[in-house]
């Protein structure tokens, strides 16, 4: 277990950086290839300090995603809340599970938090174009890992300089 005395100032660093990055890197043309970092970015949170970061958190990062987005405030906010209610109850088992199903797991619960984001969004009139978000949910599926072992990484470090 690493040290919690730090979890909130690297929370905010890898929230930062991460829209920080996102804003650098979005190009609408390849924009379905783009993982949902700031999403993952959360998962991780929920699941390395369960008791620190939960369903409000989740909520607010949703926003967050919204406002990064420029969708309408809120529409990610419910698939988020879901997102973090689901690996909330399950936390102990997603954490003995192994890297390979850990990332199927991420794959399905991205998938549900963007087809609930999307079925929010056209609840009130904005069109959709079919299931090309699964692109999404699968590349932030195949980093999920690799983002992980680096959150964790950068986590330990900080800790030994604060």
């Amino acid at each position: 277990m690493m040290d919690q005395r730090n979890v909130y100032g690297s929370m905010v660093c890898s929230l930062v950086v991460v829209v920080v990055l996102l804003q650098a890197f979005y190009y609408p043309a390849v924009g379905a290839w783009l993982p949902r970092i700031i999403e993952l970015c959360a998962c991780y949170w929920i699941v390395a300090s369960p008791a620190r970061f939960g369903m409000v958190f989740a909520f607010f990062v949703g926003a967050l995603v919204s406002l990064v987005e420029g969708s309408f405030i809120g529409s990610a906010s419910i698939g988020m809340s879901l997102v973090a209610y689901v690996l909330l109850g399950n936390i102990h088992t997603i954490r003995q599970l192994d890297g390979i199903s850990q990332s199927l797991l991420i794959f399905l619960l991205m998938g549900i938090y963007l087809a609930l984001h999307r079925l929010t969004l056209s609840l009130i009139g904005v069109s959709s174009s079919g299931l090309s978000y699964l692109i999404s949910a699968g590349v932030s599926a195949l980093l999920w890992r690799p983002f992980c072992n680096g959150l964790d990484l950068i986590r330990f470090r900080l800790g030994r300089l604060l």
